[in-house]
């Protein structure tokens, strides 16, 4: 028998410690003495544990027999290649925008192209994702518009036929958008708010701040247009999910907007809700000055929770991608599930068309050609060494996280960075994932004592 290689300890108070097992998703409180007593185990194989004890351990996986964690693994790599994939058909109809944000991930991409999507297009768009959800499945299938910027004077027609196709499919449709066209396009949201999942609309703080942050191409703020665009899907009854891309330059200002919302009396209203989502450059080459590592950054959003309880009801961390998961579990007190990838783009459930014709594993490889899984444009075509590339990466597969105690909390770090930045999607960039989940169980440390002396 051994102490398992995929267990976490974190000190809570002087006498106990949370113990977690990433593998069985086990989360238990014990002693400091018991601790001690674990890492002797570990480290010389001699458990100088009561008989009581050691049983309830083997019990919650935390002593196991080698074979029977391999076992354990495999069975779970079996059911993740298994599982249906609930697939996102992330549909951009341009890359084209009319904004400048001085952080966006996608500056390079040709902002003032001319690749349009037409409605000729949708045919194309639509005849790939019917092959495709007959090839994996449609359980849970939708459609997520994006860009560029997806709501431009010139992209009408294509979105007014894309719901329409949408609706013949019952697909639902999420938006992302900078909402600056609303204008053009809110009459076909409301005739369609019933397939209408939500718009995404991005406010990052008060006027002074986003204005410095999302501008028009003359450098004009677009504070007030955003705010008109939240008011007028909300006074329609359409979701809206606000988000806040929180950096160094605007993370102390987030109270400030949670205190106009209030004003605006966004915050209490159904259809509201508002995630803070860190900025992130997973290129590591643009220099954007204001970039935080996740775990610092959650450090600077969890003490603004502890000072603004408001707060913490207000703005949801699930874009955070390795505290969303966590969080989520201590939320329900539930067992933790394995994370074996960091995000849809390594299980193959976000397949984004773009207008050069090309379909992309991940929105940030939009636009180069290289890094394309496929073709819809005349037909489709999946590209299978491409395919198999993004589809088989999870943290059962990557050397580096087979050793790692946190990697089924990790998923692996992002792919796309792995290929930028190594030049191989299977070595992982790793994303300091441990230091932001023992930050947040720092924020949670008395709730967690009070279920330890409970």
């Amino acid at each position: 028998m051994n102490l398992s290689k995929r267990i976490l300890f974190h000190e809570i108070s002087d006498d106990s410690v949370l113990m977690i097992n990433a593998l069985t998703g086990a989360m238990d409180i014990v002693t400091t003495d018991l601790y001690h007593a674990l890492l002797d185990y570990r480290s010389l194989g001699q458990p100088h544990i009561d008989e009581v004890t050691l049983e309830r351990l083997e019990r919650r996986g935390y002593i196991v027999k080698a074979d029977a964690e391999k076992e354990l693994l495999r069975q779970i790599t079996g059911a993740f290649e298994k599982a249906t994939k609930r697939l996102s058909f992330v549909v951009c109809p341009t890359y084209a925008c009319n904004l400048r944000c001085t952080y966006c991930f996608e500056g390079n991409l040709p902002r003032e192209s001319h690749a349009y999507m037409g409605e000729r297009d949708v045919d194309y768009v639509f005849t790939a994702i019917d092959k495709l959800m007959q090839t994996y499945g449609d359980r849970n299938a939708s459609i997520e518009l994006f860009g560029g910027e997806p709501l431009l004077p010139r992209t009408k027609g294509f979105v007014s036929k894309l719901f329409k196709e949408a609706r013949h499919r019952s697909l639902q449709v999420g938006v992302v958008t900078n909402s600056t066209h609303l204008d053009h396009f809110i009459d076909e949201l409301n005739a369609n708010k019933d397939i209408l999942r939500s718009v995404q609309i991005t406010l990052d703080g008060p006027k002074d701040i986003h204005d410095q942050r999302r501008k028009f191409a003359d450098d004009r703020g677009t504070f007030d247009e955003v705010c008109s665009s939240i008011s007028a899907l909300l006074d329609l009854g359409i979701k809206v999910g606000v988000r806040a891309n929180i950096d160094l330059q605007n993370i102390d200002s987030m109270p400030d907007l949670l205190d106009f919302m209030v004003k605006r009396d966004w915050v209490n209203n159904p259809y509201f809700s508002c995630n803070l989502s860190p900025v992130q450059d997973h290129s590591l080459k643009k220099n954007y000055p204001y970039i935080l590592s996740e775990d610092k950054l959650v450090g600077k959003v969890l003490g603004m929770f502890k000072d603004n309880p408001h707060a913490k009801n207000t703005f949801s961390l699930n874009m955070f991608r390795n505290l969303g998961h966590i969080m989520s579990v201590l939320k329900r007190n539930t067992s933790i599930q394995p994370l074996l990838y960091y995000c849809e783009a390594n299980n193959l459930e976000n397949l984004v068309f773009g207008p050069d014709g090309y379909i992309y594993a991940c929105t940030e490889c939009m636009g180069s050609k290289e890094l394309a899984i496929g073709e819809f444009k005349p037909a489709l075509k999946l590209y299978d060494e491409a395919v198999k590339m993004w589809d088989g990466r999870n943290v059962l597969a990557l050397d580096e996280c087979k050793k790692c105690d946190i990697a089924l909390l990790c998923g692996g770090g992002c792919a796309y960075s792995a290929l930028v930045v190594n030049g191989d999607i299977n070595k992982p960039v790793c994303n300091r994932a441990r230091e932001t989940i023992f930050a947040y169980l720092d924020y949670v440390r008395d709730e967690l004592a009070d279920m330890a002396s409970a």
